[in-house]
């Protein structure tokens, strides 16, 4: 059982509600992936930081593996299409924020993830990541709420979607974490 040393002896269910408890009102989903332990990632960095839930649009079956159990403590929702996840992001109010590389057809809402005050009155935020091969729909992006891109500085054009999702919930984190 991977889960911090004063939670070894307390049930599934305990565990939980203690996630719960101390989750932060902040959601995660990833789209189209065709890699299991980038989503396993993405439900372990979620638990990690402490976000409310995670979901997931596209295939039902995953490989759960990489996240080593944390999908027992963490909300995790499954939606078959993008459109019934768009509305449920709206009807729960969360903002919804793209992570993508650069497109200049949606530059007027991209916004680098180290810009000052980037996350300033962003209270709900649901942070949704795409496949490594073909990023985000263009409907997912057309209803984000603002897109964040991760500035690059060596040769390679992008970064793992877990390891990603990794440094946006961290960043998220530590923003919440300071008002």
């Amino acid at each position: 059982m991977n889960v911090l040393d004063h939670l070894k002896t307390h049930t599934v269910l305990e565990i939980k509600n203690y996630c719960k408890d101390s989750a932060i009102d902040a959601g995660v989903a990833m789209m189209h992936v065709s890699g299991d332990f980038n989503l396993s990632t993405l439900i372990r960095n979620a638990n990690f930081f402490g976000y409310k839930q995670a979901c997931y649009v596209g295939k039902k079956k995953w490989d759960r593996r990489g996240s080593v159990g944390t999908y027992h403590y963490t909300d995790l929702s499954h939606f078959n299409d993008e459109q019934s996840f768009v509305d449920y992001v709206k009807n729960e109010n969360y903002n919804l924020i793209a992570v993508e590389n650069n497109i200049p057809e949606y530059e007027h809402k991209t916004y680098d993830l180290y810009e000052e005050d980037l996350f300033y009155g962003i209270d709900k935020p649901m942070f949704i990541f795409g496949e490594e091969k073909d990023g985000l729909s263009g409907f997912m992006l057309d209803n984000s709420d603002l897109i964040i891109t991760i500035q690059a500085y060596g040769s390679v054009r992008s970064l793992n979607v877990g390891t990603t999702s990794g440094i946006i919930m961290s960043n998220y984190r530590n923003y919440y974490d300071k008002l």
